[in-house]
């Protein structure tokens, strides 16, 4: 049986918090002469995609929604969500700041994720219990070499979301496409609390989504990204620590898509000796872009060739979810396929590198 999220029929009511995270976008949206000048991200910014001055706080309205739908929840005692929340506020917070024009360092929001790391440690008395590689999972039960490999990769994932929010709707829908294989593997192997937290930020994503996706009026901002990439981390390492037979090998395939991009645009600074935080046109989203804009949709308006862009990366992250639900017990097919995707995605970049408009 599923859940009583809200007390009465959970279908019905959790459309409410989409509606809810909607309205406060449109009311931002609406208000936008009346803040523009703190809140609207800059259009010259060697990353950006974008001709106009757009809001960038649509994860105030995410934050909100999920804030509401876990003070109604009646799952057990909803203690699990309300940890999750809290301990991601400080990277939250610290991307807000940045996204209202107050230049928080990267250094300062680098450390801000790494203390939201340690709170999810300590709220919810979790870390991941093994890696499946061999050697390295004797060390991993170590628990402070365990600690500090989970606080590694809930940051990495924090930091990896923000990377990937380029496109409309790339970020939020990425979390959406992961959400969705963290809700299926959990109700697979019963587990209806990480389902129905899964559920719950689904629905508030998916109002800020439609928005963003189908009109590009307003934009996730750092602090936005950094809560999907804190929540969507750590709904994994929860997965991952209390259900054995699911491999933390898939739960990595579920989310590939962003992580992927973060792992060669590091390799590719540290190889041409640049900063990790420098900014650059160099992502898969922007390849992907120029490539469609240059080719097939240079008569389209702008925000279509934004979002049509971005179909196709969420189609990869589609299918990376897909194999990673199917084979959620199996280590070494999930490992094959993050093998062959990461190698896949290195040689569509370097085929898709001459119509960069950077090259231009």
């Amino acid at each position: 049986e599923w859940p009583d999220m809200f007390g009465q029929t959970f279908t019905t009511d959790i459309i409410l918090i989409s509606l809810l995270v909607l309205g406060i976008n449109i009311l931002i949206i609406a208000t936008k002469p009346l803040h523009q000048s703190l809140t609207s991200d800059r259009v010259d910014k060697v990353q950006s995609l974008h001709h106009v001055p757009v809001p960038r706080i649509g994860g105030v309205s995410i934050f909100i929604g999920i804030a509401v739908g876990l003070w109604f929840w009646k799952v057990g005692s909803g203690i699990t969500g309300w940890f999750l929340l809290a301990s991601a506020v400080p990277v939250f917070l610290f991307g807000a700041a940045e996204d209202m024009q107050f230049n928080i360092s990267p250094v300062a929001r680098l450390f801000a994720a790494i203390i939201s790391g340690v709170l999810a440690v300590w709220l919810l008395q979790t870390w991941l219990p093994d890696i499946r590689v061999p050697l390295f999972d004797d060390l991993v039960q170590y628990a402070p070499i365990g600690i500090c490999l989970t606080i590694f990769a809930s940051t990495t994932m924090a930091h990896a979301y923000n990377l990937s929010d380029g496109l409309n709707g790339l970020c939020s829908g990425l979390a959406l496409i992961t959400l969705l294989g963290l809700q299926a593997i959990a109700l697979a192997v019963g587990d209806f609390e990480i389902a129905s937290i899964a559920n719950l930020v689904i629905f508030a994503v998916a109002g800020f989504w439609f928005l963003n996706f189908f009109t590009g009026k307003i934009f996730l901002g750092d602090g936005g990204a950094y809560l999907l990439g804190h929540l969507v981390a750590w709904l994994s390492i929860l997965l991952s620590a209390r259900h054995p037979e699911v491999s933390p090998w898939a739960l990595f395939l579920n989310t590939l898509v962003p992580i992927t991009d973060t792992i060669l645009v590091i390799i590719r600074r540290l190889r041409h000796k640049q900063a990790l935080d420098q900014p650059d046109r160099y992502h898969l989203h922007h390849f992907v872009f120029d490539f469609l804009s240059a080719r097939w949709l240079s008569r389209r308006p702008s925000w279509q060739q934004n979002s049509l862009a971005a179909c196709v990366i969420l189609l990869l992250a589609a299918a990376c979810s897909a194999a990673a639900y199917r084979y959620s017990g199996f280590t070494s097919l999930s490992v094959g396929f993050c093998i062959t995707y990461i190698l896949m995605i290195n040689v569509v970049m370097q085929v898709l590198k001459p119509y960069s408009s950077s090259n231009r």
